[in-house]
């Protein structure tokens, strides 16, 4: 018998406790508080806006390159190992940013960093939390995403606290991850049956990605995963002292919209009773676009009662409606597959922080890049929205 059909379990709730831990530090270390990170290594380094653009996507370029393996590892090694190699990886890229001295040791540590939170979150967290919780799935998937939600209010204030304290973000997140690496080895245990086969069984299980749904939703993670990113780098150099911001104050809305972004993706398990995931998703997109209207803006009103509360909730909703919509219309074998081509898709993301640093460096702000994304949200959730209708789609594995 299946994990799925037994009553819930120790062993279940301890790995969803460890795998959600893994996403929160993850989420907190890699994205939340590299901005910060990277602006006061930029200042010491004397680096320009392109420059720590390009250090931001090495950060996403390295994320999507390692998006895919955890499918392959877990078949092989498992998801305690992958994801324990994971935090490993993720170490050795934050102990090399804290060796670098120029951009020729900083863009290889950052690449290592983004492949480490591939190997640690979403897909193989995904594999660890269906393996074990199986017709629970959802509902622990809620809470895994809430408390990795979390870590983008924990990671500006952590990230911070490291900078101002001399400990340095780079010794001090080091070893953070290398904690991480222990508890994972200690406590997670593979489920009974692995939840990713090597592939997909049914014949054709692929083909439904070709259409125009998956299209759309894989847009979606592209545009919101640059979005997230270009808003969480650039937001400490673009609220700057001559907007009258401090380093402390943003942070403390950095982490604000983090914190309501966690509690919104709490919520949305009960908002999804009563909403379509499809329209929820489209909700999440103009809030965004809305949010980030308000920090192109720059102003203390306009940031603290338009982005914090309208980007801080939309943006973290995005990722789970399109996680749902894939299990709904794809079923399991398809559905997860595809979330793995999505976040390797998402590397695409990393042409948001570059080319905001490059428009940066032209212009002398990050407005117009700020702008151009929020604007970008407003069709994508209008195609999404057209898809209201749409029923399930009948595939190979969900007939199986």
């Amino acid at each position: 018998m299946s994990a799925g059909h037994h009553a819930f379990t120790a062993r279940e709730g301890v790995v969803a406790l460890a795998v959600s831990l893994a996403l929160f530090l993850g989420q907190g270390i890699v994205f939340a508080g590299m901005g910060l990170a990277l602006f006061a290594t930029g200042q010491a380094l004397h680096l320009g806006p392109a420059a720590l653009g390009a250090a931001f996507t090495t950060v996403i370029v390295g994320a999507s390159a390692g998006a895919t393996l955890p499918v392959w590892l877990i078949t092989r090694i498992g998801g305690r190992l992958t994801m324990t190699g994971g935090a490993l990886v993720m170490a050795a890229g934050l102990a090399l940013a804290g060796l670098a001295s120029g951009l020729a040791l900083l863009l290889p540590a950052m690449a290592l960093v983004g492949a480490g939170f591939s190997l640690l979150a979403n897909t193989p967290a995904y594999a660890m939390i269906a393996g074990w919780s199986g017709p629970r799935t959802n509902r622990v998937l809620g809470l895994y995403l809430m408390i990795g939600a979390l870590g983008n209010a924990a990671g500006p204030a952590l990230g911070q606290a490291l900078i101002a304290d001399g400990l340095g973000y780079w010794r001090g997140t080091c070893g953070l991850a290398l904690a991480l690496a222990l508890l994972l080895l200690a406590v997670l245990r593979d489920p009974p049956a692995p939840a990713l086969p090597d592939a997909p069984r049914a014949a054709g299980w692929w083909r439904p990605l070709l259409g125009l749904r998956f299209a759309v939703l894989a847009s979606t993670m592209v545009l919101s995963q640059a979005v997230i990113m270009t808003a969480l780098s650039v937001a400490p150099a673009h609220l700057s002292p001559a907007l009258g911001w401090n380093a402390g104050a943003v942070a403390r809305v950095l982490a604000l919209q983090g914190l309501l972004g966690a509690l919104g993706t709490g919520l949305a398990g009960f908002a999804l009773r009563h909403v379509r995931a499809v329209r929820l998703l489209a909700l999440s997109l103009l809030a965004t676009a809305l949010g980030m209207g308000a920090l192109a803006q720059g102003g203390a009103l306009m940031v603290n009662w338009g982005f914090v509360p309208l980007f801080g909730v939309g943006s973290a909703l995005v990722a789970m409606a399109v996680t749902v919509l894939l299990m709904e219309w794809f079923g399991h074998e398809t559905g997860t597959a595809g979330l793995a081509l999505c976040w390797t898709l998402a590397g695409l993301a990393a042409l948001g922080p570059g080319l905001a640093g490059v428009l940066a460096q032209w212009t002398g702000s990050y407005a117009g890049a700020i702008w151009l994304l929020g604007a970008s949200c407003v069709p994508v959730a209008v195609a999404a929205g057209v898809l209201h209708r749409a029923k399930p789609i009948e595939t190979p594995s969900s007939r199986a």
